[in-house]
């Protein structure tokens, strides 16, 4: 076993727990904090040149944290896409509720679908820089060369349609 794989697995048996609790705490959820954990593992496991010994540490801790502020941030996009773009929701029988859709991946091709025939490609770009690609207003206008006012017009139409088509 090589000297990284040695140290990656020691770093884990010695600090799991610790960097378990903080990705817990920063989450609220346990199996998604696991999840990062992991996740941070197996990339030290991949990266040629690991910190050494409190350096190593440090890093797993800024590695855990960065992970979970990057999860956070992945959930709060798709909150916002989900109060932008709500499910219609009927009452069935049994007082539960259901989706009108049958499931997600067909309200995504739905939503893709729509997108790509009823946007216009600036207005596509842009709505797929922001909400895909996670970019700022400020950051897709410096790459599609227009003003961040522009950005937010586009955004605004695409959210509208999107709306009137499927929350009518």
């Amino acid at each position: 076993m090589p000297k990284r794989d040695k140290t990656v697995a020691e770093l884990y048996r010695m600090h799991y727990e610790e960097l378990l609790r903080k990705a817990s705490i920063l989450l609220h959820d346990e199996e998604d904090a696991r999840d990062a954990v992991s996740d941070v593992m197996a990339r030290m496991m991949a990266t040629d040149i690991l910190p050494e010994g409190e350096k190593l540490i440090a890093y797993a801790r800024s590695s855990v944290r960065f992970e979970c502020l990057n999860r956070l941030k992945r959930m709060k996009l798709q909150e916002r896409m989900r109060r932008a773009l709500p499910l219609n929701i009927e009452n069935d029988d049994n007082g539960e509720y259901q989706s009108s859709i049958r499931n997600e991946e067909e309200q995504y091709q739905q939503y893709q679908q729509f997108i790509q025939t009823e946007l216009t490609p600036q207005t596509q770009r842009v709505f797929r820089m922001h909400y895909g690609e996670q970019l700022k207003y400020r950051e897709i206008a410096e790459q599609v060369g227009i003003s961040e006012a522009a950005v937010y017009k586009h955004l605004s139409q695409a959210i509208t349609k999107l709306k009137n088509r499927f929350n009518p």
